[in-house]
């Protein structure tokens, strides 16, 4: 039997990786448009073991019509983990066709990345909500409803940037709560199949090949036999 080792694929269907739907109502929010420079940005680490391949992130917002609001999502990855905000990790290589909407209407927004995008196991991310134009609202509930997801990802802090991103801040409400503004990311988990160790090929291809000389070897010496006769 060959020995294997372990390489990875993705699963069939996926989970919420992390969010806090369903809301319980749009309570509380934030404005997004190019005067009030808002970012604002949730932070989250998973646990050790598998990776998750993004499939969409989906957003609550208000007075988002596609021909005129443009949400700029962004994802910072922290390998080191001590990150307190966007600024303190890495942008990462990924964009999102936002959803099309001709309607004022809070609604979840489904947007979905333009490539493939892992996040790693071990890893602190930042999701990053902007707005390059328009004017639009990201609701959340109130009181907030703290995400949830796979089985030990951590919550690190939601933060709110006036100023573009050059600085951050806890975003709280009159009464002091943190504002949680709803989303939901969606991936698949990256699982382990066994496949063929390298290094066990050439001597398998070896034992094989020899089979066949023998073999060989067996039919040319019979074949004389016959000629002799």
């Amino acid at each position: 039997m060959l020995a294997s080792s372990l390489a990875f694929s993705g699963s069939a269907s996926a989970v919420a990786l992390i969010g806090n739907y369903p809301q319980t109502n749009d309570g509380i929010g934030n404005s997004f448009n190019t005067i009030r420079s808002n970012s604002k940005a949730i932070g989250f680490t998973l646990p050790t073991g598998s990776n998750y391949n993004l499939s969409d992130i989906v957003l609550r917002l208000q007075n988002y019509q596609s021909s005129v609001d443009t949400p700029l999502l962004q994802i910072y990855a922290d390998a080191a983990k001590t990150s307190t905000n966007p600024n303190g990790a890495t942008l990462q290589n990924v964009t999102f066709t936002n959803p099309t909407s001709f309607s004022n209407t809070v609604n979840n927004f489904t947007f979905t990345p333009t490539s493939s995008f892992t996040f790693l196991a071990d890893t602190r991310y930042w999701l990053r909500l902007s707005g390059s134009s328009g004017d639009f609202i990201w609701w959340g509930s109130n009181p907030g409803i703290t995400p949830t997801g796979i089985t030990a990802i951590s919550v690190d802090g939601y933060q709110l940037s006036t100023d573009g991103g050059t600085s951050y801040s806890t975003h709280v409400d009159n009464s002091n709560n943190v504002v949680i503004n709803t989303f939901q990311i969606n991936a698949t988990a990256v699982t382990a199949t066994a496949v063929p160790e390298p290094s066990s090929l050439p001597g398998h291809i070896t034992f094989v090949g020899g089979l066949l000389a023998a073999r060989k070897i067996v039919k040319l010496r019979a074949a004389k036999k016959i000629d002799l006769k």
